[in-house]
C-alpha cells in the first residue's frame, strides 16, 4: 500500500541532506506535549504518529517518551507494556511498539480512512526480584494515529467519447454498492461502446463540485503517460492534463460496452470489454424430483414445479445444472413451460430427445449430478458432481436497494421435496442498482459477480451490476449461478 508514497519519502530525505537525519519512527515531540505521571516517572505523548510518513521498512515506532520511575528492584530491567484502549501491546524501554501492530490495531477499530484516530493509553511497568513483582500504571493519555491509505472520495464519474465530454454530467457515475469507501473501495461503471476508440477520464466528486469555470483544471484519474492504452494498470490522480492523461480503449467488433473497475485503495484499474449474446434461450427440468414434485408442466409454474436451468455466461447455447437427485425418482427436460413438444427423456438407458416413446430420466444412486445440454451440438450429458456442497437455511439478496442487509429480501427454496439447492424471486422491480447473494443472515457466505443478467457468483465476489428493470432472479447456491430474467 505504501509504495506509491516512497517517491515523496526519497524527496523529502534528499531535500534534507544538510539537516540531520530524520528519524522516522520517531515522532517529534509536541512542545506541548501531554504529559501524565508514571510512578515517581511520567510519560509524555508525542506527535500525530502519520503512517503515510513511515518507510515499510520500519519495525518499530515510538508512541510516547518515558521517564522510568524509580524502584527497589534496579538491578533488574523491567518489562513495558501500552494499553491502547484496553488492548496490551508490548512496549520497549523508550516508549516504541511493533508499528505494524500499531496500525491494523487502528485500522481494527476505526477503518482505513487516512484520518486522526485517538487512543486512550496507560503504561504499566512489571518489576520482579524472581519472587515479588511490583507493577506501576501510569495515569491515561492519549495516542493519536493516521493510517497510511490514499484518499478516496465518496463518488467518481466518466467523462469521455460515450457522453460527449460533457462535464458535470452524472450519467455513468462509478458505484462502489454503498457503504464506507474505505470498506469498499472498489468502484465499477458500464459505458456504451460508440464504435470508435473511447478516450475518456474519471474524476471526484470533489471536481463535480467546482465552479463551471474550474472543472478542467481540477484533480482527474487518468494514465500517468500520454498515449497509452492498456487494459489494465496503475492509475494516477492529479491535475488534468499535467499529472492525469485520458485513457484510450482502442474500438472493437467484440465490444458493445465496457466495464471499468477502479480499485481506490491499491489505485489499479481494469477495462473489461462486454459483448450482448442476445437473449438466453432457456430450458426447463421438471418431474417427482424438481421443485414441489408435481409435474406441473404449465406457463407460471416456473420456479415451482419447473426449475430453469442456467445459461453459460459466454454460450447462450449452453444450458447447465446442478442438483440434488434421489435414485429412481424419474424427471425430464422441456423447453416450453406448458408444452410437451420438445422434451428430452430416457429409452432403454440411453437419453433421447422428442421421442414420444421414451419414459421419464432416473439416476442410479441418491448424490448430486451436473445436467449440460448443448443446443448447438444437441447433446445432453448428466454426470456425477463431485464437488463440496453445503445446505443453505436462507439465501437473501442485500444490496443498495435496501441497505445491503443479508437477512432481508428472502429467496424463496424451488425444491420441497428434498434438499434444496435453487431459490427465485418472482416479478422483482429494480432502479440501476448493486446486489449480492448472502447465506443465513450474514456475509459469512456470499456470492457476487461482475456479469449481469447472468453469471456464476463467487465468494466475496464483486457486487453485481443489476440494471433498471423488472425480473424473475433464479440462484443456484451449489454453483452461484444466478439469472435475471427480464419481464
Amino acid at each position: 500500500m505504501k509504495k506509491f508514497l516512497y517517491i515523496a519519502a526519497t524527496a523529502l530525505l534528499l531535500t534534507s541532506c544538510t539537516e540531520d537525519f530524520k528519524d522516522w519512527a520517531d515522532p517529534q515531540s509536541n512542545p506541548q506535549a501531554e504529559v501524565v505521571s508514571f510512578g515517581t516517572g511520567s510519560v509524555a505523548s508525542v506527535d500525530v504518529i502519520d503512517f503515510a510518513q513511515i518507510p515499510d521498512s520500519v519495525e518499530k515506532v515510538k508512541v510516547c517518551d518515558i521517564t522510568a520511575p524509580s524502584t527497589n528492584y534496579d538491578s533488574y530491567t523491567p518489562e513495558y507494556y501500552i494499553y491502547l484502549n484496553g488492548q496490551e501491546f508490548v512496549l520497549d524501554l523508550e516508549g516504541y511498539m511493533n508499528a505494524q501492530e500499531l496500525e491494523s490495531y487502528v485500522v481494527s477499530v476505526f477503518g482505513q480512512a487516512p484520518e486522526v484516530r485517538t487512543l486512550t493509553a496507560k503504561v504499566k511497568s512489571v518489576m520482579t526480584d524472581g519472587t515479588t513483582a511490583t507493577t506501576i500504571w501510569s495515569d491515561e493519555f492519549n495516542v493519536s494515529v493516521i493510517p497510511d491509505a490514499p484518499v478516496i472520495s465518496s463518488a467518481y464519474y466518466y467523462i469521455g467519447t460515450s457522453n460527449g465530454w460533457t462535464p458535470f454530467d452524472a450519467t455513468y457515475k462509478l458505484d462502489n454498492g454503498g457503504g464506507d469507501v474505505y470498506a469498499n473501495p472498489v468502484f465499477t461503471v458500464i459505458i456504451p461502446a460508440t464504435g470508435e476508440d473511447n478516450w475518456f477520464k474519471i474524476y471526484p466528486q470533489e471536481t463535480m463540485d467546482v465552479a463551471e469555470g474550474d472543472f478542467w483544471a481540477s484533480n482527474f484519474i487518468g494514465y500517468p503517460v500520454n498515449g497509452e492504452n492498456e487494459m489494465s494498470g496503475t492509475f494516477v490522480e492529479g491535475v488534468n492534463d499535467q499529472v492525469a492523461f485520458s485513457f484510450k480503449i482502442p474500438a472493437s467488433a467484440d465490444a458493445d460496452k465496457y466495464r471499468l473497475t477502479f480499485d481506490m485503495m491499491n489505485r489499479t484499474f481494469t477495462f473489461e470489454p462486454l459483448k450482448d449474446l442476445g437473449t438466453p434461450d432457456l430450458w426447463y427440468l421438471v418431474g417427482s424430483c424438481i421443485g414441489d414434485g408435481s409435474w406441473g408442466n404449465s406457463a407460471g409454474n416456473e420456479g415451482v414445479g419447473l426449475i430453469p436451468m442456467y445459461p453459460q455466461t459466454d454460450n447462450y447455447s449452453i444450458n447447465t445444472y446442478v442438483g440434488y437427485f434421489p435414485a429412481g425418482q424419474g424427471f425430464k427436460l422441456i423447453h416450453t413451460p406448458g408444452s410437451w413438444d420438445e422434451q428430452w427423456g430416457q429409452k432403454d438407458g440411453v437419453l433421447v430427445k422428442n421421442d414420444g416413446g421414451s419414459s421419464d430420466i432416473t439416476v442410479p444412486e441418491d448424490g448430486y449430478y451436473q445436467i449440460t445440454y448443448d443446443m448447438q451440438m444437441d447433446v445432453l450429458t448428466i454426470t456425477k458432481y463431485a464437488g463440496a456442497v453445503s445446505v443453505y437455511d436462507m439465501i437473501g439478496m442485500p444490496g443498495a436497494y435496501q441497505g445491503w442487509d443479508p437477512g432481508a429480501t428472502l429467496m424463496t427454496g424451488m425444491s420441497t421435496t428434498h434438499e434444496n439447492h435453487d431459490w427465485y424471486i418472482k416479478g422483482a422491480t429494480y432502479d440501476a442498482t448493486e446486489l449480492k447473494f448472502a447465506a443465513n443472515g450474514s456475509w459469512d457466505i456470499n456470492w457476487g459477480g461482475a456479469a449481469f443478467p447472468l453469471g456464476i457468483g463467487e465468494q466475496n465476489g464483486p457486487n453485481i451490476p443489476v440494471a433498471a428493470g423488472t425480473y424473475d432472479v433464479i440462484f443456484n447456491d451449489i454453483l452461484g449461478e444466478y439469472y435475471f430474467i427480464a419481464k
